[in-house]
Parts: C-alpha cells; structure tokens; sequence
C-alpha cells in the first residue's frame, strides 16, 4: 500500500495523474487523507521540492476544507441522487479560480443511484482540463462496470483493530472495541457506530430481539420513530450478526436473505417503519433472530 501511494503521489508531482481514481477497501478515513493529500500536492504553493509543504496558505485550505478547487460530494442519507451530481456538475465545470487543480472527491461512491452514476460517467468521459475525480468506496464492485473501466483502481488493505481506534484520536477505547466487532472488522460500519451510539444500538436491537422471540407485534412499537440512516445502520449490523451465525450452524440462511431484502427496500427509498414491520413480521414466522 504505502509503495502504491508513494507512485500516486510521485505522479501527481510529475502531472501524470490519471484523471480518475478509483479508491476501494480499508477505511474511509484512510481513503480521506489520501486524498486530501494527492490535492494538496497537486496544489502546494511552497517553494519546496518535495510537496506538500503542508504550511503554505494552499495546503492550509486544503485541510481546512475551505479550497473552492477541492470539493466533496458525500451521500445525503444513504444514497447519492442525481440533483445532487447534477449540481456537483455545475461546480466541475466552473473555470479555475485559484489553484493547479480541481480536485473532487466523491465518499461512498458505491451508494450513487444508477441515474446519478450515469450522469457521473457524463462527466467522466469527457473531463474538464486539470480536473481529478476520486472515488471513494467500500466495494469496488458497487461501482458502474463503465466507470471502473475508465479508473485507476486503489486498493486500501484492511486496518488491524488497534491501528483503527489509534486513527481514530480520542474515543472510548471499550466501546470502540464493541463497534468493531459488532460491523464484522468492518472499518466505515464500525466508525458510523461509534458516532451513533453503540449503547443505543444495542438498546434497539435487544429490543427486538426480545419482540421476534415472543412474537409480540405490540413491542415493535418501541422500536420507533427511526430515521432511515437509523435503520440502515442496525440492519446492517443484523446482516454481519446473521451471516456469522450461518457460519457457526446457528442461523437459518432465511434471516440474512430477509435481512438483506430489507436494507435493499430501505436503499430503494421505502419507509423505515414500514421496512422492519415486514421484516419483524418475516422472522416471526421463522421463529427467532439473531442480535447478540
């Protein structure tokens, strides 16, 4: 890894960079420094060789997040729309106003919808001049098979347990160390529940656990309101607690395919109550759920 980005970085030193990167695997938060730092070299302003000098008014900015040639574009919620490409387009196709560069980054690439993809590819076939576009996902896989034809592919290893806590600065190490486990190692799941609560999540998924077990619909009901990056989120720590448990001969596959089918609806927009009513009402019917 380190010798792939030293490359990346050596290129972006040279102008060879391609114009679009593909940043997949690890951590988000890894995948975030590096790019902030492929955009600070592309745009140092200081008088050293060896960019970034990370103290010039321009590498300033770009960590601070305040460049207007470096931008983001994160999900709203769980997805990525098609408005919200179509005015990320606008400002890729601005002239430069300050800066070598534009750089913009897109986090959780594999969460745009299949319009908002298409529209993306727009731009990415026929880019501006001097324009980087990032992409940054989990799952390469999730990508549009025409856009990663047209990526360069970056490859993030996974993160040990103690080098993602140690990333993550000040933080309950207890409950950290709960969050990893509950996301399956997963490192963008793990830091989505630290941020939300693993005591909470855990409250809501005994909660459940308790209403499938004695098939009482009544019990559901404490379970609400949820937001859909609520739901998302607990279902998804569902999904890794079901696929563990077919692993160990101790759940019925039926589970993670019903668990599956609704992270599925609630990707596709379908009301969050709505989506784990009929999925409390499936496994009642199987007979029990697995959130230990």
């Amino acid at each position: 890894m380190k010798l792939q980005l030293a490359l990346l970085e050596k290129a972006a030193r040279e102008n060879r960079l391609a114009h679009l990167l593909l940043f997949h695997g690890g951590s988000a938060l890894h995948q975030r420094e590096a790019a902030l730092r492929l955009a600070q070299i592309l745009n140092c302003c200081g008088t050293t060789e060896e960019r970034p000098c990370q103290v010039c008014p321009t590498c300033r900015k770009i960590q601070s997040g305040n460049h207007p040639e470096v931008s983001w574009l994160k999900p709203v919620k769980t997805t990525i729309g098609i408005e919200q490409v179509l005015l990320w387009q606008e400002k890729v196709y601005l002239k430069h106003y300050e800066g070598n560069y534009k750089v913009s980054v897109v986090e959780q690439a594999d969460g745009l919808t299949l319009p908002a993809a298409n529209s993306l590819l727009k731009v990415i076939e026929e880019p501006p001049e001097r324009t980087i576009i990032i992409l940054c996902a989990e799952n390469a896989e999730g990508i549009l098979p025409t856009i990663q034809s047209r990526a360069q592919l970056v490859y993030f290893p996974e993160l040990s347990e103690e080098t993602w806590i140690r990333g993550l600065g000040e933080v309950d190490m207890p409950e950290a160390s709960i969050a990893f486990r509950l996301s399956g190692k997963n490192h963008n799941l793990a830091t989505d529940l630290l941020k939300h609560g693993v005591p909470l999540l855990q409250e809501w998924l005994g909660t459940l656990r308790a209403a499938v077990e004695e098939k009482d619909f009544l019990k559901l009901f404490a379970l609400f309101p949820i937001d859909k990056g609520q739901a998302l989120l607990y279902l998804q720590v569902m999904a890794v607690q079901a696929q563990e448990g077919i692993q160990k001969g101790t759940t019925d596959p039926f589970e993670f395919l019903a668990i599956g089918k609704a992270i599925e609806a609630l990707r596709q927009q379908a009301n969050p109550r709505l989506v784990i009513e009929v999925l409390a009402l499936e496994l009642f019917q199987q007979g029990g759920v697995r959130c230990d």
